[in-house]
C-alpha cells in the first residue's frame, strides 16, 4: 500500500499562475483509488502521477477550506468514472457539492469507521476551525489494515483528547506505522497559528508523548506536510536540514511511500523516489539514521527514478 503526496503546500502558495508549481495544494493518494482531499491542484497532481481521474473511487475530505475541497475539480474527477464517486466528508462539506448526481455522499462524524481501499478508516476530530461554517468539525483519518497503521493528521494543531482515545482504541496496543503531520508553521515558533496548525517543536512534543503513550515507537515514520511558503525557510536545502533536525521526512510533491507490513521486529518500509524537490535519494536515506539498510545502495538512485528501496528496522 502506497501513499503518494500529490500536493504538499499550505494555502499561502500562489496557484493562480502555476497550479503545478513548487508546491501544490495539499492532497494525497492512498493506493491507486482513494484521494485524501482534492484542492485546486488535484488534477495536475494526478496527471503528474500518471493516475487517470477515472481510477478514483473514494474521496475523503478533512474539511471544507478551498485548498482542500475544490468543487469544480471534484466534479471533473467524478464525471470521469463509470461509477459514482464516494465522497466521505463532514456533512457541511458535503453540502457544498449540492447533491450532484455524480457523487455518492457519505457523511462522516468523529468516531465513524468505514472501509476504503481494503482498509478500515476511522475519523478523528481535529483542532481546526472552518470560520465560514463554524459548526463543521474538521477531521483527521486513521487507516488500519494490511499490516499498516497510518495517521493522516492535517489540518489541525495539537491533538484533541477525543482523537487520542479513538486512535488508542483503534490501534489496540499496536504502534503507528507512520504519521503525516500538519507542519504548516515549520520553524516559525510561538506563532498565533498554534491554535490550529503545528510548528516542528509542537510536533516534537507530541511525538515524544505519543511514544510514551504507546501510540508510536522508534520505527514510526514521521512525515512533515502542509508546508507554508512564508513560515518555513525559503531555500529548499534549508527546509530539508530543518526536517532532518526534527527527525522527519519533508513531504514533497510526487513523493511516494510504500508502507509495507510490519511483523514484530522484522518491520519493512519502502520509499519510492518519485518527485523530491531538489532532493537526492541519498538525502532521503540520511533521514533514517536509526535504520539498517538491508544491503541496498540508495545513494545510487536518483530523484524521479521511480525505483524503490527498502529498509529494515533494528530490533
Amino acid at each position: 500500500m502506497t501513499i503518494t503526496f500529490l500536493g504538499t503546500g499550505a494555502a499561502d502558495w500562489d496557484w493562480t499562475t502555476s497550479p503545478s508549481g513548487p508546491r501544490r495544494s495539499t492532497c494525497a493518494l492512498l493506493g491507486s483509488g482513494c484521494l485524501i482531499d482534492a484542492g485546486p491542484c488535484v488534477l495536475h497532481g494526478l496527471a503528474d502521477a500518471h493516475v487517470p481521474p477515472s481510477r478514483i473511487r473514494d474521496l475523503l475530505v478533512t474539511h471544507s477550506h478551498s485548498d482542500h475541497l475544490h468543487v469544480a475539480s471534484i466534479v471533473e474527477i467524478a464525471r470521469a468514472g463509470r461509477r459514482r464517486l464516494r465522497v466521505w466528508a463532514p456533512p457541511q462539506a458535503l453540502a457544498l457539492l449540492d447533491g450532484a448526481a455524480e457523487f455518492e455522499p457519505r457523511p462522516v462524524l468523529p468516531g465513524d469507521a468505514f472501509r476504503v481501499s481494503g482498509m478500515s478508516a476511522v475519523a478523528l476530530p481535529a483542532n481546526h476551525l472552518v470560520a465560514a461554517r463554524p459548526d463543521e468539525q474538521a477531521l483527521h483519518y486513521a487507516f488500519l489494515g494490511r499490516g499498516i497503521r497510518l495517521l493522516y493528521a492535517l489540518d489541525g494543531g495539537w491533538f484533541l483528547a477525543k482523537a487520542r482515545l479513538l486512535l488508542k482504541n483503534a490501534l489496540k496496543g499496536r504502534p503507528l506505522t507512520a504519521v503525516v503531520w500538519d507542519a504548516t508553521c515549520g520553524n516559525t515558533f510561538r506563532d498565533w497559528r498554534f491554535a490550529e496548525h503545528n510548528d516542528l517543536r509542537m510536533i516534537d512534543a507530541m511525538r515524544e508523548a505519543m511514544g510514551r503513550d504507546g501510540l508510536s515507537d522508534e520505527a514510526t515514520l514521521h512525515v512533515f506536510d502542509h508546508i507554508a511558503r512564508t513560515l518555513w525557510p525559503k531555500a529548499p536545502a534549508a527546509r530539508r536540514r530543518l526536517a532532518d533536525r526534527f527527525r522527519g521526512v519533508l513531504a514533497e510533491d510526487g513523493l511516494s511511500l510504500d508502507l509495507l507490513k510490519r511483523n514484530g521486529f522484522d518491520g519493512l518500509f519502502g520509499i519510492l523516489v518519485g518527485g523530491f524537490e531538489h532532493q537526492s535519494a541519498h538525502a532521503v536515506k540520511d533521514k533514517f539514521d536509526h535504520i539498517h539498510w538491508a544491503g541496498l545502495r540508495p545513494s545510487t538512485l536518483r530523484a524521479g527514478s521511480g525505483r524503490c528501496w527498502r529498509h529494515r528496522n533494528r530490533g
